[in-house]
């Protein structure tokens, strides 16, 4: 009889690990989702183009970067002010990040949102222009105001990277 209770024992067993098998495919088919691309590139080119028409300032825009660069955000956007708000993003052949943004805005507000409320850092002259420094945890941004428009060149990289990517721009 004890021979009969093993084999049922084992049974029962093998009969549960088969449903328990079942119950964790169905989940791994329902609940797996493929990684999505973790970068997701755009073309600026549009947004460029009707920033370049419609702004009352020079709309800036790298020239000359390596096709390691990826264009992952770019937007124009008018303001309830009046003034309007330019903004391209990148990521650099390293995997780090690099944004352009212009406004014809208020500028304290613009340069708090845009240096995720950094601190002042120093200053530096770059082609006869004075840029002032931010530093915002991992965050470096390079800003300067100039005929009415406030520029912020921000990123997860140098201050020096970042002056060499403000030497790409052009209007």
């Amino acid at each position: 009889m004890s021979e009969d209770r093993t084999k049922r024992g084992i049974r029962d067993l093998v009969l549960s690990m088969a449903v328990v098998g079942i119950f964790v495919a169905f989940l791994f088919v329902v609940v797996w989702r493929p990684a999505p691309e973790p970068v997701k590139v755009v073309d600026p080119t549009l947004q460029l183009e009707a920033a370049r028409a419609q702004a009352a300032y020079d709309v800036l825009a790298p020239v000359g970067l390596s096709g390691d660069w990826k264009s992952t955000s770019a937007r124009f956007e008018a303001n309830e002010d009046g003034s309007t708000t330019w903004f391209l993003g990148y990521v650099t052949p390293d995997g780090r990040y690099v944004a352009l943004a212009q406004t014809d805005g208020p500028e304290a507000e613009f340069v708090q949102a845009q240096t995720l409320e950094g601190s002042p850092d120093g200053q530096r002259d770059i082609d006869g222009r004075v840029w002032r420094q931010y530093v915002s945890g991992d965050q470096r941004s390079l800003v300067s105001t100039q005929d009415g428009t406030t520029t912020v060149v921000t990123g997860t990289v140098s201050y020096d990277e970042l002056a060499g990517f403000l030497g790409r721009l052009r209007s």
